[in-house]
């Protein structure tokens, strides 16, 4: 049994008729949602989409700050006033318009980066609840809701084998996130979620909002397979001289957050050629593939990429010779992560 968060993005005056719909089948089931607000349709909007709005969150749905105008740079490459400034707009309007300010945060396209985090910190201590944002360097005091268990196969997408495999390996652990987009759904999608939701129900699960898991006793969860794994990734640190990780995004600042805790650094995390967009991450370097593939340095990589690019990334012949951390199966990496990120949950 878990307790399950559904996470719908997108939602504004264009789209709150495909919101109204996954609610319906939300109610249906007993699920409480969480409907991720973009700040500027609360401009000059409808008196019947407020109305809409009011008439969802006394139902239960907890509204959440989706940034204010939902780009996929807002969060990822603006600088900190930017950010700070399309945090604020939304929370304000959302207070002037639904009474009340937002209890969690989610970026636009799951993009942000530690200047966020510094942001939310900074200014916005009513924001308990961090979605799929890991903090790398460990400075909010937010809950960092980062455990998922997909069912889009693509965005908008729901496929129902998909979900299967990722609720196997999940559904042990004592919470997850689910993350919906509605507005791309059409009528197949709608009733695969339908019948996921009654699955999931019929397993005994609960649902309850990002804000309403704070009143939950979660227990701790304790996996020997990802113990097994973790402690394999240590000897890999020990056996070399230094540590890169492949991959700078969300993937990398977690696994980055959880071994940093352990005494646990990489030099510098690195990716493809020609696509570095950040100079660093936690004030650690991002590299280039190009300038560390040719050091004479003792090395080793540890892939902080999703399990199912590393086939594609490390079958390059560039990779030959070079001990990469790998274990036998893609799945074993993915229940690593999952193992690391219902860790940075509580920690």
């Amino acid at each position: 049994m878990a307790y399950i968060i559904l996470k719908f993005d997108d939602l504004d005056e264009k789209t709150i008729g495909s919101f109204e719909k996954a609610f319906t089948i939300c109610d249906k089931n007993g699920a409480v949602p969480c409907f991720g607000l973009i700040g500027r349709s609360l401009d000059d909007p409808s008196k019947e989409y407020v109305s809409k709005l009011l008439k969802m969150r006394q139902a239960g749905v907890e509204l959440w700050n989706h940034g204010y105008y939902h780009t996929e740079k807002e969060f990822s490459k603006s600088s900190y006033e930017l950010q700070k400034t399309s945090i604020m707009m939304t929370q304000m309007l959302m207070e002037k318009h639904l009474g009340e300010r937002a209890r969690t945060f989610g970026s636009p396209h799951n993009n942000s980066t530690e200047k966020t985090v510094g942001v939310l910190c900074d200014h916005f201590p009513e924001i308990r609840n961090y979605f799929f944002m890991a903090d790398g360097e460990g400075r909010s005091e937010a809950r960092t809701l980062v455990m998922r268990c997909n069912y889009e196969i693509r965005t908008g997408e729901v496929d129902l084998d998909f979900f299967r495999k990722e609720y196997e390996r999940i559904k042990d652990y004592p919470y997850f996130v689910m993350q919906g987009h509605p507005s791309f759904w059409k009528e197949e999608d709608a009733e695969h979620f339908d019948q996921i939701l009654q699955m999931l129900s019929t397993d005994n699960n609960e649902f309850v909002t990002a804000e309403g898991l704070r009143n939950v006793n979660l227990p701790e969860y304790d996996s020997a397979l990802a113990d097994s794994l973790i402690e394999d990734v240590k000897t890999f640190f020990v056996r070399h001289d230094m540590i890169y990780y492949y991959g700078a995004g969300e993937i990398g600042r977690e696994v980055y957050r959880y071994f940093s805790l352990r005494g646990m650094r990489p030099a510098a995390f690195v990716v493809s050629d020609g696509h570095r967009d950040i100079p660093d991450v936690c004030g650690i370097p991002v590299l280039e593939f190009r300038e560390v593939a040719g050091s004479s340095n003792d090395y080793g990589i540890v892939p902080t990429i999703l399990g199912r690019s590393h086939k594609n990334v490390f079958s390059d012949a560039r990779f030959e010779g070079i001990d990469v951390w790998m274990p036998e199966t893609t799945e074993l990496y993915d229940r690593m992560i999952d193992h690391i990120r219902f860790s940075l949950s509580f920690e």
